[in-house]
């Protein structure tokens, strides 16, 4: 049995700690390792578009998960970081929307109601 060096069923989780702990540089360097590794695969998109929403370039970041949605449509955190980079530049309605899907695609799960609440207020 082959061992995956990134861990691709638990990368969402590590990428979303780089993200909140601010730590760019290494979420650069595995975005790159990802897309060099996997580029046909919706997380290393999705790894970039984090990265540039960590970044606070919020339009690059939008167009990175677009192409991982695009890619995979069912990876519902593209969609939370769709909906945030949209929130970002005050795009209510185009956040609303990704919120909405990431809620479809993440029955029972609590953040994207939470993140329509905050749009919302």
């Amino acid at each position: 049995r082959q061992r995956d060096p990134y861990q691709l069923r638990c990368l969402v989780v590590h990428l979303a700690c780089l993200v909140e702990l601010k730590r760019k540089s290494e979420l650069f360097y595995c975005a790159h390792r990802l897309v060099d590794a996997y580029p046909t695969r919706a997380i290393a998109w999705f790894a970039v578009g984090c990265y540039y929403y960590a970044i606070a370039k919020y339009d690059v970041s939008r167009r990175y998960f677009h192409k991982a949605t695009s890619i995979d449509p069912s990876l519902a955190p593209a969609w939370l970081g769709f909906g945030h980079s949209f929130a970002m530049q005050d795009e209510s309605d185009q956040a609303m929307a990704a919120y909405r899907t990431a809620s479809r695609l993440f029955t029972g799960c609590h953040l994207p109601v939470l993140c329509t609440a905050i749009e919302y207020l």
